[in-house]
């Protein structure tokens, strides 16, 4: 039988650069621009002996970033296929089904900023919303 490995991520971040885990939620973690710096020479160190290893250099993949580089991890060593987490369970809660008897959707989330667009729980939910032509409040 084969295995089929799918990882929730919550962000399209890659695991490198600007955009990259260590850029963007080291701080968020209590990072100094020196840790910042440091983190993304081994993280990059870290996808380069995997690059070599496995003979693919999946760093820019869209979710890499996620958790740290475990969305990276996940789809390098268990070949899992990365999915927006909010896409995973409003799937599971037949979320677009739901929509239909509604009125108004309220979502938030603890803090609304850049970050949010990157695949966060308020964009999924006013992205489906939007579809369906129902307002949205987000609350932060």
């Amino acid at each position: 039988a084969e295995l089929r490995v799918e990882a929730a991520v919550d962000v399209d971040n890659p695991l490198l650069g600007e955009r990259g885990a260590s850029a963007v939620f080291g701080p968020q973690k209590g990072a100094t621009d020196a840790d910042v710096a440091t983190l993304d020479r081994a993280l990059g160190h870290f996808a380069d002996l995997t690059a070599k290893a496995l003979g693919k250099d999946d760093r820019a993949l869209p979710g890499a970033g996620a958790a740290g580089g475990m969305g990276f991890a996940a789809h390098c060593f268990l070949n899992a296929t990365l999915t927006p987490g909010i896409e995973m369970i409003m799937q599971q809660a037949n979320f677009a089904q739901l929509l239909n008897d509604a009125d108004l959707v309220i979502t938030g989330e603890g803090r609304l900023d850049g970050q949010s667009l990157a695949g966060k729980t308020p964009i999924g939910v006013s992205r489906a919303a939007k579809r369906q032509g129902k307002p949205v409040i987000v609350l932060a």
